[in-house]
């Protein structure tokens, strides 16, 4: 025997005991890409997914005719969550009561302070992100049914776009209320008494954010390409967008797919997946603008310094963040925020009823350290996950397209859109952890075969 062959046991050995420790490790990485391997699981969460997308998609005529059926989507989500919590229980104790008992003390912090029905609110909200979550993290390479359910979604909303543009929707003369009267739970139909041209959703901004994430997702669908189809599916998005009012979206899309895809052409190539070296950097790029943007800009005349008609967001810097700023550095809320619920329309602070920007609205949730080390994680997570399909090169153009619309909006809580779609966006990203373990199970079965045939 010689050297080589000498060192071949011990090898093995230290492989079968990394895999064990690996394991048995009781971390959220093992749970989360367990619970996206369980196949029957996995079902459940993409279908509740999709219904509650759609939902979304045609929430004016659901609200207008069916107001019974708007909830019944939410509470499939909570059964889906369990199931999520009951596969976790069989596959990793350790991570799901740790995750669990981060929830309910930050529920109960948020409690102490803050109106319970607003608490409920934001749980569900963070619901919608977790369940998003895992039906991403499940997505295999192979599937079609949850990108294409997106881009069904996306095609929809734009011919609800033009069809409210040139026709009137029965339902334009309606003013829809959560229940409770809260207009956070169901977005408000018009804005300053005139009626928002949305298609067939309630909010332009659930709209907008519906018919930029499924146009990304057509473009990963048609192999990563700009063809004369995906082509002629972004024109009609960009002007669906612009109908809507939603033009900072529809600018972040023009710029999002001229990173991704229309560099490559330029370049001449075939595929899009090297253009991640625009994209990554443009997505971290609107994280830190989310972060320096309101501090720097607070009180700056948009409108004036380029003579341009600007309202809304000389709204943001002139009237929104000069009075969000100062709570930033409340004390204790500036470590541990004012909780779920604490902020937004149905808040207890009517200073704080209108945010517009991603990181004021965590930081002034979680807290300023909670935030930054949010927002760090997702840097890095931009700049390292590996890309291994269009599905991942869809995810990375998503989180990039929503980090720039969060610089002068609020895409977690602007209805379940936001939150769903950021939580699909990461869950695919992170789609090579399921497939990490999936090697390391059947690289361990494949060597435990020849010990058992020889003993």
């Amino acid at each position: 025997m010689n050297g080589i062959d000498s060192l071949a046991p011990v090898a093995s050995g230290r492989r079968a005991r990394r895999h064990r420790a690996d394991a048995a490790a009781p971390s959220f990485r093992g749970w989360s890409a367990g619970v996206a391997g369980g196949e029957r699981v996995r079902r459940i969460v993409v279908w509740v997914t999709i219904v509650l997308i759609y939902r979304q998609t045609f929430a004016a005529p659901i609200r207008a005719f069916a107001p019974f059926l708007w909830y019944v989507p939410d509470v499939l989500m909570a059964g889906a969550l369990l199931a999520i919590a009951g596969a976790g229980m069989r596959d990793k104790v350790v991570p799901v009561i740790v995750s669990v008992g981060a929830l309910a003390l930050l529920v109960v912090y948020s409690l102490l302070s803050n109106k319970g029905y607003a608490v409920a609110l934001a749980v569900r909200g963070l619901g919608y992100i977790l369940l998003a979550f895992f039906a991403g993290l499940g997505v295999r390479r192979d599937d079609r049914l949850l990108p294409f359910a997106l881009v069904a979604a996306a095609a929809i909303s734009i011919v609800g776009v033009y069809y409210d543009a040139l026709f009137s929707v029965p339902w334009a003369g309606m003013e829809f209320e959560g229940f409770g009267g809260t207009a956070d739970a169901a977005r408000q139909w018009s804005a300053a008494g005139s009626r928002r041209l949305s298609g067939l959703g309630i909010a332009s901004t659930d709209t907008s954010v519906i018919i930029a994430a499924g146009t990304l997702v057509y473009l990963s669908v048609t192999r990563n390409r700009l063809r004369p189809s995906s082509a002629l599916f972004c024109a009609a998005a960009v002007h669906a967008l612009v109908l809507t009012t939603q033009k900072a979206t529809a600018g972040w899309l023009i710029l999002t797919v001229l990173a991704a895809y229309v560099a490559p052409l330029v370049a001449f190539r075939r595929a899009g997946f090297h253009a991640s070296a625009l994209l990554r950097p443009l997505g971290v790029l609107g994280l830190v603008a989310s972060m320096l943007v309101p501090p720097i800009f607070a009180g700056f005349n948009f409108s004036a310094a380029l003579r341009v008609n600007a309202a809304t967001l000389d709204q943001r810097m002139i009237e929104v963040w000069p009075r969000v700023l100062p709570h930033l550095l409340d004390f204790p809320q500036v470590l541990l925020g004012f909780g779920l619920g604490g902020i937004g329309a149905t808040g207890l602070r009517p200073d704080l009823a209108m945010i517009d920007n991603m990181f004021l609205y965590v930081a002034l949730t979680l807290g300023l350290p909670a935030a930054v080390a949010l927002f760090t994680i997702a840097a890095r997570a931009l700049l390292a996950t590996p890309l291994r399909d269009g599905i991942d090169f869809a995810a990375l153009a998503l989180v990039a397209l929503l980090a720039l619309n969060g610089i002068t909006a609020n895409i977690v809580v602007a209805g379940a859109v936001g939150s769903i779609y950021l939580g699909y966006a990461v869950g695919c990203l992170l789609r090579p952890l399921r497939r990490t373990r999936s090697r390391r199970r059947g690289g361990h079965a494949g060597a435990a075969a020849p010990v058992a045939a020889a003993g």
